[in-house]
């Protein structure tokens, strides 16, 4: 996490509210402790000007922006141990382990159970988490799965017109708030067609929408900033899936 928010719209601030973002950057270790009302004592600004600055950025006022930088530092922080041999092994073994602790096998078996009994599966993937979609849709394939995967912007926005009621769509999304994927899963959702959704464990959008849901753990899903943050949770789910549907194959045997 960086504090990119603090500038998207630096070139539209004045002066004065640059002069106030400068000094927020500068010194975040500072604001996570300072009120508004001192901050602008330092900087000889009114309390109002921070105020409205803090709205203007996109935050509900200043307590939210001082909350952000606290998130910032306490990422920091994160990343410095992540970077250690411990650190990092530490935290795939916590993601796995917590991600599994999220599994209900009645659940599992529901959406395996509507897999198998479509006629196909759409799978929506974007961005860092379009491999994992590509991973699942080439074993289920391997299966004598029809999958298909939808990873192109384009089609994604057209898929909707050609859905029908014997379909699936899995969507994978670990923000759960991707604007395409929300998009195709309302429209699949309006249509009557089933959506299953792979995404964290967090009240998001996208498993609002969807009537199937398989959570995962994910310590950060703001990708919009850093897309660089782990999808080994969804990569657990979807082992999760192919693993099941091999063992329901074998049984059948």
């Amino acid at each position: 996490m960086n504090l990119s928010k603090l500038t998207e719209r630096y070139d539209e601030l004045t002066d004065l509210e640059k002069k106030i973002v400068e000094y927020i950057i500068n010194n975040p270790k500072s604001i996570q402790d300072l009120p508004a009302s001192e901050i602008a004592n330092i900087l000889y600004v009114s309390k109002t000007s921070i105020i409205n600055l803090s709205k203007k950025l996109g935050f509900e006022g200043y307590s939210e922006l001082r909350y952000y930088v606290k998130n910032y530092l306490k990422g920091q922080e994160k990343d410095k141990k992540d970077l250690t041999y411990e650190g990092i092994l530490e935290n795939i073994n916590i993601e796995v382990s917590k991600t599994i602790s999220l599994q209900n096998e009645d659940n599992i078996n529901k959406i395996i159970d509507k897999i198998l009994s479509s006629r196909v599966v759409y799978i929506v993937a974007r961005g860092a988490s379009g491999p994992i979609g590509s991973l699942l849709s080439s074993r289920l394939a391997m299966m004598n799965i029809r999958a298909i995967l939808i990873g192109d912007p384009n089609i994604i926005d057209v898929l909707g017109d050609s859905l029908s009621p014997d379909e699936t769509i899995i969507v994978l999304s670990l923000s759960g708030e991707t604007e395409r994927i929300l998009t195709i899963a309302k429209t699949a959702r309006a249509r009557g067609i089933d959506v299953i959704a792979l995404t964290s464990f967090t009240n998001n959008s996208l498993q609002r929408i969807a009537n199937y849901n398989m959570f995962c753990f994910a310590d950060d899903i703001e990708t919009k900033y850093n897309d660089l943050i782990s999808r080994i949770g969804l990569h657990t789910l979807v082992q999760i899936l192919i693993s099941y549907i091999a063992m329901k194959d074998k049984n059948k045997e």
